[in-house]
């Protein structure tokens, strides 16, 4: 088992019979400095035995040598039963307006397998209520080590991952004002997205279809 599917077992909560996550795969303008191929791909992670098979899956639907990817997985959990029924209220204005003849209508129609996906991520469907802190710092190793022995006395980790920039921290919600003042004793640089209540968290980059 590689380390990203390990990570993918490790942190993806499936306890709860209604929660499914999100695997998600895209190329950034920033990676690719303007350049490559704009891409963009969701999965729904069921079960556990589908992350493997998903990775793989969302790997070779991009196969440009010359762009970079990257991929996320959902800081929550998604809640189905929640998602289901606000899914059915969108469903339901689409009818309606097919019916008055509005052409956007037509449109959201084709299209349904998709909104489905943006249903789920939207974060009224959040099944676990996890927060992220991303650290873009130099000497950042030394401060996510910090950070997590902080939230450790204070919360649960759920985990200190590497990305691109620096580091990735998921924790279960808790009262943050004493640790945005601790984070702020570190030098670390912080602005109105420093904590994150619903986002994606870093899994890996690559170059071309690799797996």
């Amino acid at each position: 088992m590689n380390e990203p599917i390990e990570f993918l077992h490790k942190y993806c909560d499936f306890s709860n019979p209604n929660a499914v996550w999100m695997l998600k795969r895209i190329s950034r303008n920033k990676d690719n400095n303007g350049t490559g191929v704009k891409f963009m791909r969701r999965l729904v992670l069921r079960k556990p035995e589908e992350i493997e098979e998903c990775r793989t899956e969302i790997m070779k639907l991009a196969d440009d040598p010359n762009t970079t990817y990257r991929l996320y997985v959902s800081l929550n959990s998604r809640d189905v039963v929640k998602g289901l029924f606000n899914f059915q209220k969108k469903l339901i204005d689409i009818g309606t307006d097919l019916a008055r003849g509005i052409d956007d209508a037509v449109w959201m129609s084709k299209k349904v397998h998709s909104l489905w996906k943006t249903e789920l991520e939207q974060r009224s469907n959040r099944g676990t209520k996890r927060i992220l802190l991303d650290i873009d710092n130099e000497n950042a190793d030394t401060k996510a080590i910090a950070v997590v022995a902080f939230l450790c006395k204070r919360t649960t980790v759920h985990a200190m991952r590497r990305t691109v920039s620096g580091y990735a921290i998921s924790f279960d919600a808790c009262d943050t004002r004493d640790l945005l003042e601790f984070v702020q004793s570190l030098d670390i640089k912080t602005d109105k997205n420093t904590l994150q209540r619903d986002s994606m968290v870093f899994i890996e980059q690559w170059k071309g279809a690799g797996c």
